[in-house]
């Protein structure tokens, strides 16, 4: 069947109804739209969202007074919309302060001036709303990623469906930041590198047309998330594979349509090298470094499985007390065990299926495999340890969705696994995945790695006095966490003997004593007493601010996650 037909062909046949395909996946859009957008705002943000927000506004993090007490108002001034700030503002502090290129955060600015009035804070769930937008889009990509891959259109439903309960895709949709975006292009990439193996299997050249978007879409995408560059480099691989297996023929013109696409890839992405050169070495990166002691080295390999896992399956393992995390963490290993099956046996039936599937099922496959060797090597040769975070894993996102949409859409008609037949297998495992997405939604699962919330409300709940919250400054993230607690005492309801938080930065030294000389020593001096010291990710000596007459409460000496804090009274 030549590539062109296939579409009429399939609404052609009467068994295969258009306008109930697409009604069907209207359901799945309007599920995954509403848990994407579901609880949008009541989350506190992390400080990456922090980041999106205050550079998409045209701020910069480095204007906040260091070593001085600020209110909240001027902590918070980074989040406050100005209309006189323009697309080149966000450019400029964006390029200078961090390590990201500007696409997703030019299309915030924008989208913000719909939602944000002059002098007021930004609003969260309207700086999230677009990422969920782009999560949306992502399930009829994904649809359309299964149908062209692989012919069939119970293989994109089964796509379009497990991205809409996606726990993983859920949990990225929900952050106000580029991944979603970049899920998009990723989707679309996908499918003209499906097509493009076809082309060279078959011999035939690749359509210009073809070519000419995948270029935009490979430059948009590195345009959106430097991490595209894994993108194309497995891209790259799997085909330098066919090309050896095809190497006397390397010269036949349907070859030098693949090398145009890679020359035109890579005039797209020339403009980001200078600035991917300085990511690897940048201070704000040090926090994944891999750890090579003995104990730890082998951490990152289960890692990645939990990652791949959550993508399809989550049921809810934070925030619940330790007999209920038992449970369900058994549940989930049951499920995963009775997947091995239907996983092993709808792979086997679909790669001796027919040629076009089997082909598609390889490209993808080793698409997987050769972004699964990237992670290792920057892992374990680059000393970059990506297993830390899981937003950095939809590299291959839409390929591992698309990959078990094939494989559970061979139990759709079949009976391969004796004990649970045909459509049975796939209706349960669309009901755990949406499990896992209201989990997501809930708060359950994919909790943010900074609960300022928790911390936000401790201190208001333990202070009976002005409270002064000190941090150490180091880089621009210790501005970002300070500002994330920040953002969260701005919508708390104060208690009536509790007056307005202030707050310090103080610059990092290597010197972590606590003098009269010392910026902290100084301001402990002349602040009004009584007065409750809040040491947030401070890193000072903490015997010496007891000689400023502040003793520490030791019942609360301890930490919640993402933030170490530790209480004094000063009177």
């Amino acid at each position: 069947m030549q590539d062109r037909d296939w579409v009429s062909k399939i609404y052609k046949d009467k068994s295969n109804r258009g306008w109930f395909h697409l009604g069907i996946l209207m359901v799945w859009v309007i599920l995954g739209w509403a848990l994407r957008f579901a609880n949008l705002g009541a989350k506190s943000p992390s400080s990456i969202e922090i980041a999106t927000l205050g550079y998409s506004l045209g701020h910069s993090f480095f204007d906040i007074p260091l070593d001085q007490v600020i209110t909240l108002k001027q902590l918070l001034l980074p989040l406050q919309f100005e209309a006189a700030t323009n697309p080149g503002d966000v450019i400029n502090y964006l390029m200078s302060e961090s390590t990201h290129p500007p696409l997703y955060f030019l299309l915030t600015h924008f989208w913000l001036k719909f939602f944000s009035h002059e002098g007021e804070l930004v609003s969260l769930a309207a700086g999230r709303s677009l990422s969920a937008i782009f999560g949306v889009i992502a399930i009829p990509g994904m649809f359309g990623l299964g149908c062209l891959a692989f012919r069939s259109l119970i293989v994109g439903q089964i796509a379009a469906a497990l991205m809409a309960f996606s726990p993983y895709g859920v949990y990225l949709a929900q952050e106000a930041r580029h991944y979603t975006l970049t899920i998009v292009w990723i989707i679309a990439a996908l499918s003209c590198f499906v097509a493009a193996i076809r082309c060279i299997q078959r011999h035939i050249p690749y359509p210009i047309w073809l070519g000419c978007f995948w270029v935009i879409v490979n430059s948009l995408g590195m345009a959106s998330h430097y991490f595209f560059s894994l993108v194309l480099l497995a891209q790259g691989l799997v085909i330098a594979i066919f090309w050896l297996r095809d190497l006397d023929k390397a010269s036949q013109n349907y070859w030098w349509r693949i090398y145009a696409v890679g020359a035109g890839t890579l005039v797209g992405c020339l403009v980001w090298f200078p600035a991917l050169q300085g990511i690897s070495g940048n201070e704000i990166t040090d926090w994944i470094a891999t750890s090579f002691e003995l104990d730890e080295v082998w951490h990152p390999l289960p890692r990645l499985l939990v990652w791949a896992i959550t993508m399809v399956l989550l049921l809810p393992v934070e925030g619940v007390s330790s007999p209920v995390q038992i449970i369900f963490a058994g549940i989930m290993l049951l499920a995963l065990l009775w997947l091995i099956p239907i996983l092993r046996s709808g792979w086997k039936h679909q790669i001796s299926s027919s040629a076009l599937t089997s082909l598609s099922l390889q490209a993808i496959r080793g698409y997987l495999l050769a972004t699964f060797l990237i992670f290792l090597f920057l892992i374990y040769v680059v000393g970059k340890d990506l297993s830390l975070a899981a937003r950095y894993h939809f590299v291959y996102f839409p390929a591992l969705i698309v990959l078990f949409a094939a494989i559970f859409a061979a139990h759709w008609h079949n009976y391969l696994v004796p004990v649970v037949k045909g459509k049975k297998v796939v209706i349960i495992i669309l009901i755990l995945g949406f499990c896992g997405a209201l989990t997501v939604v809930n708060n359950y699962g994919y909790q943010k790695s900074q609960r300022s919330d928790l911390l936000a409300s401790l201190i208001q709940h333990n202070s009976t006095a002005p409270v002064l919250i000190a941090s150490s400054y180091e880089t621009h993230s210790e501005i970002r966490a300070l500002m994330g607690l920040g953002f969260v005492f701005q919508n708390l309801k104060p208690k009536s003997n509790f007056t307005e938080t202030q707050f310090l930065l103080l610059k990092k030294k290597s010197d972590r004593s606590v003098t009269q000389d010392s910026t902290l020593g100084k301001i402990l001096t002349q602040i009004p007493r009584p007065m409750e010291l809040w040491g947030v990710n401070l890193k000072v000596d903490s015997n010496d601010i007891d000689d400023f007459n502040c003793l520490e409460d030791t019942d609360l000496r301890t930490k919640v996650s993402g933030y170490r804090y530790r209480l004094y009274h000063c009177r």
